[in-house]
């Protein structure tokens, strides 16, 4: 017996599925257009994609025939001596011949040659994907060092302003008789301190404004501000294990390599085989016709080639450790880069759940305290210097925090889930 299912529960399921899913996937998915300026327009990402072009181009060079036909003439004039009477004349002849003439592999050197260029397209393309990950995460870092820094000189421009409001009220207080000297000398010492800290933070920001214009050739005042942190479980696992170290370009790069190499070392054994060469002509011996043919063989005694063989070899070894390399590589900088924003993230946390109020109100809390001589002013200024302190601690942990994110997602190869490129 069948039971009728209504549709409704599936499509709502179904929708609930789906659009989870994808805002999981891409919680940046804001900034993609920031990154894709970035990857189109950046000449670096340029460089990149003009590698796999002319590797595309070397692979189409690479599957030419290694050999043309050649065609030639010879030709020969022959006239036999005089006979012994005075006025008798020698025969002459004249022999002509047009010849064709093709060296050939049989396809096999061919063949090798164009697995090469099949490989170096590979290798290109994982190169391209290295160049435009490591683009990609540059330029989210270079986001969250802007933005920081942009946190850091308002914080520096407010504490700026606190003190230059407390120089003028130490004026006044001093006038009225109801302040001493020291208060006032201390009040401008703390603005020129003050002067000092906000010029060191606008230079920062300015740094970190050109180096941000020059990744993406944009305002950077006009990027949306970063949410706060995302979680590093974004990165996935603790380590690198090897279904995710083989999906880094950087090691499908080294594996690409390695079947170059490989291809590179048939070609050489290839080459030993020496190439043949055919001839077929046709002319003239006087009056009757020619038909030429003839086969040549290369004899390798002064190169044999097996040295061409050994270095091939070579190169294949060395390709093997490096593609090792860069895996171990990849995983002790996956590994380093999920701690390293683990430990900053954490960080972040910390300061949040312990931040306290906002600076304005803790501002405008010790201006109360000052002024009603409930706190000296040298109390004033080290606890206002403190405050501010604080709050740029909170803003350089949160910069350190997606930096190290930033930096994670990059070794990880995850970018393009977190964005959703």
């Amino acid at each position: 017996m069948f039971r009728t299912v209504s549709s409704a529960p599936l499509l709502l399921s179904a929708l609930l599925l789906s659009c989870p899913v994808v805002a999981a996937e891409a919680p940046l998915a804001p900034w993609r257009p920031f990154l894709d300026r970035v990857l189109s327009d950046h000449p670096r990402a340029a460089q990149a994609e003009s590698g796999v072009a002319q590797a595309e181009a070397e692979a189409e060079v690479l599957a030419q025939p290694l050999y043309n036909p050649e065609i030639g003439y010879a030709g020969e004039y022959k006239r036999s001596p005089a006979g012994s009477g005075s006025d008798s004349v020698g025969d002459t002849s004249l022999k002509s011949v047009v010849e064709v003439a093709l060296t050939t592999d049989f396809g096999v050197k061919q063949e090798s040659r164009r697995l090469i260029g099949q490989r170096g397209i590979a290798v290109a393309r994982a190169d391209s994907a290295e160049a435009r990950l490591a683009l990609a995460g540059e330029a989210l870092a270079g986001l969250a060092r802007f933005q920081g820094a942009r946190r850091q000189e308002a914080l520096a421009a407010r504490q700026q302003a606190a003190m230059d409001s407390f120089l003028r009220l130490a004026e006044r207080l001093r006038q009225a008789g109801d302040s001493s000297a020291a208060d006032l000398a201390l009040a401008r010492l703390a603005l020129a301190e003050t002067a000092r800290v906000a010029a060191d933070a606008r230079i920062e920001l300015a740094q970190a404004r050109e180096a941000l214009r020059g990744l993406c050739d944009c305002d950077p005042a006009g990027i949306a501000a970063l949410p706060d942190p995302l979680s590093p479980e974004l990165l996935g696992g603790p380590g690198g294990d090897e279904a995710r170290l083989d999906d880094l370009p950087a090691v499908q790069a080294g594996r690409a390599r390695i079947e170059t190499a490989r291809a590179d070392l048939r070609l050489a054994r290839d080459e030993r085989v020496p190439d043949p060469t055919f001839r077929l002509g046709g002319g003239r011996d006087g009056s009757a016709t020619l038909v030429t043919f003839g086969v040549s063989l290369p004899i390798p005694v002064l190169n044999s080639g097996s040295a061409r063989v050994v270095s091939a070899g070579r190169g294949l070894a060395s390709a093997e450790a490096a593609e090792m390399t860069a895996r171990r590589a990849a995983r002790t900088e996956i590994a380093a880069t999920r701690a390293a924003a683990t430990e900053a993230w954490q960080g972040w946390q910390a300061w949040r759940a312990q931040a306290g109020a906002p600076l304005d109100q803790q501002i405008a809390l010790l201006d109360r305290l000052w002024v009603g001589r409930e706190i000296s002013a040298t109390d004033y200024f080290v606890q206002l210097r403190e405050t501010v302190r604080a709050a740029q601690q909170g803003a350089e942990l949160w910069t350190r925090a997606w930096t190290t994110l930033a930096d994670g997602l990059r070794a990880a190869n995850r970018i393009d889930n977190v964005v959703g490129l």
